[in-house]
């Protein structure tokens, strides 16, 4: 059975990655514990970006912090990756090792790839490494291959569903990147926030795209943030707000 780019990205999100006596967040902390039992509707009804609200005083001024999240089902379901006959057979092998060479492949799989002409292209990646604003940590490796229509470009990526992020990987699973895509495409973090719904009088529009961003396209200012976090419903008495927001996925 060919499970669909929603379908796969829904298992890899609930795949048991295991635990350890080392592991921090308690007995149901890990990501792939929370997860559990949901189902793809259950993924597309989330927002596909959050945004962390918290104010707080800070050397006797109030300030304001914002912290954007972009989830990753709706991320790797958003037009960049896609699934392609070899992405199906390659997922539907077992993974009895990890020694294949690459990250959450196994000896067979690694086999499985040369034998189709796949190659490395560049290094391995780790999302923690970047700080970034995922829902959960993504680790990869970017592939090419040859075919009749020219060099292909696909990625090889695992979903980190442990509490430590030294471990807890799902197998790694195998996607195509569209034909107009890179594969930063599949790991962006921009995202936007409206104060249309709070009741922002003179901020009604605040995008992530590696800092803040107004309206006007201009850095957002400290008095800027807070004016949106009060406006959105935080304050000293009420210090931590979270509300949703919309991951850029265009590519």
């Amino acid at each position: 059975m060919k499970l669909t780019l929603e379908q796969t990205i829904a298992a890899m999100l609930t795949e048991n990655t295991g635990k350890h006596a080392l592991d921090s967040g308690g007995a149901y902390g890990r990501a792939w514990q929370r997860n559990m039992g949901k189902t793809v509707e259950d993924f597309r009804a989330m927002p596909s970006a959050t945004a962390e609200i918290t104010v707080r005083e800070y050397e006797g001024e109030i300030v304001a912090g914002i912290l954007p999240c972009v989830n990753l089902f709706h991320l790797l379901t958003g037009g960049a990756l896609e699934l392609d006959d070899l992405c199906h057979q390659f997922n539907a092998m077992p993974v009895e090792d990890l020694k294949g060479g690459f990250y959450g492949v196994s000896i067979a799989g690694a086999e499985w790839l040369a034998m189709r002409g796949f190659e490395g292209s560049g290094e391995a990646f780790n999302t923690y490494n970047w700080n970034s604003n995922h829902s959960q940590v993504l680790q990869g490796s970017e592939l090419t291959r040859e075919s009749e229509y020219g060099e292909e470009k696909y990625l090889l990526l695992q979903i980190h569903g442990g509490a430590d992020v030294r471990g807890g990987y799902t197998d790694a699973k195998l996607f195509k990147l569209d034909d107009h895509a890179e594969y930063y495409n599949a790991l962006t973090e921009d995202c936007g926030f409206s104060g249309d719904d709070c009741s922002a009088e003179d901020i009604k529009y605040l995008a992530w795209r590696g800092e803040w961003i107004n309206e006007h396209g201009s850095c957002a200012d400290d008095s800027e943030l807070l004016e949106f976090a009060k406006a959105c419903g935080a304050s000293l008495e009420n210090p931590s707000v979270t509300i949703a927001g919309d991951a850029y996925l265009d590519f």
